[in-house]
């Protein structure tokens, strides 16, 4: 796995037994389909506890399938990855005894929210289980929590593009857990998790903070001398998550999801 993806699974991780929980207890054989599933963390995860489960992972991006099957295989774990469109599933009705997703799922940025959570309620079985997690604001991630401030502090005015827009509908209390009930979904339940995220050293967090995802490209506009900047003011910012051993633990948040068919 790159350090890319090991950095994000530092700030994923958390939220593992949180979303599966609720599916932890499905008979022997179930169908559980992952949603945007990425690198399959959260399903590889569910495969290692589960693995008499029959899983698939479904994401549209080819590259991170073939690191997810890669990842599967050196784990040694039974797990089906296929490359589909998540408002569109080439998955039968009610076919699947539970859904599950982390981050992709009426996730800001990911496509049509009503189609999307359509396309879950459609290929649950009556009485199945559907857990999910996502942010829904700007602020919650430490990812841009912290990285926008400090890109808007040493950037020129307007440099930095309005991404908050792209939450004013997810931000809306209730919103979210309204496109599942309008999608047929029952028992929806919304409530919030908060945990820390513990970064090793500064490098480890800047590596991620700064070298990966769409933020990048906006700390390569710095050149050297203003990306050397930028890391002492995020240095300065993190201070208040150093641990006396060096670490640091890193506060996030996000809203988790549960609803039956």
């Amino acid at each position: 796995m790159s350090k890319a993806n090991i950095n994000i699974m530092r700030l994923l991780n958390g939220l593992v037994d949180r979303v599966l929980d609720p599916v932890q207890d499905l008979p022997s054989g179930a169908r559980v389909v992952q949603i945007a599933c990425g690198t399959g963390g959260l399903g590889l995860a569910l495969a290692g506890r589960r693995p008499d489960l029959q899983i698939t992972g479904i994401d549209l991006d080819a590259s991170v399938l073939e690191e997810a099957r890669a990842e599967a295989a050196a784990q040694g774990l039974k797990i089906e990855f296929l490359r589909m469109d998540m408002a569109g599933l080439d998955l039968p009705e009610a076919g699947a005894d539970a859904v599950i997703s982390r981050m992709g799922l009426l996730t800001p940025g990911t496509g049509d929210f009503g189609a999307s959570a359509r396309e879950a309620a459609r290929i649950l079985r009556p009485g199945g289980a559907l857990s999910m997690v996502t942010w829904t604001d700007l602020a919650s991630s430490p990812y841009t929590g912290i990285g926008l401030p400090l890109l808007r502090r040493v950037l020129p005015p307007g440099t930095v593009p309005d991404l908050e827009k792209l939450f004013e509908d997810s931000a809306r209390p209730g919103a979210l857990e309204g496109y599942l009930q309008d999608a047929g979904l029952r028992e929806v339940e919304g409530s919030w998790l908060r945990w820390d995220t513990e970064y090793p050293d500064f490098e480890a967090w800047w590596q991620f903070g700064a070298g990966f995802g769409p933020l990048k490209a906006l700390f390569g506009r710095l050149g050297a001398e203003g990306l050397a900047t930028a890391r002492q003011m995020m240095i300065d910012d993190l201070k208040q998550y150093r641990t006396p051993s060096g670490s640091y633990r890193i506060p996030a948040r996000a809203r988790v999801i549960t609803a039956r068919r």
